[in-house]
């Protein structure tokens, strides 16, 4: 729960990564060290659109580095910085 740094959203998202399948997602965010608190509600609701196979996707498909680039950002130009690896 350190990850979320008390954004319930991001918190929200975090219960859903329990389960084993969900270990290419937390090897990334593990990566991603800037992805914590709104950066990582930014992945899960706005890049993602609350969909846990997308964000697996991008997990899995997106360098590091465009990934944090698109979380940085509050207004919505993240997804154009992703949008070929959700696909």
């Amino acid at each position: 729960m350190q990850w979320a740094q008390g954004n319930l959203g991001a918190g929200a998202f975090l219960k859903l990564l329990t389960e084993p399948e969900n270990v290419a997602i937390l090897q990334k965010l593990e990566e991603a060290k800037s992805i914590r608190g709104s950066n990582l509600y930014i992945l899960w609701s706005d890049l993602c659109d609350r969909d846990l196979a997308k964000v697996e996707t991008l997990c899995k498909k997106c360098p590091t580095a465009v990934l944090e680039d698109a979380c940085n950002r509050q207004d919505f130009t993240g997804r154009k910085l992703v949008a070929e690896y959700v696909a």
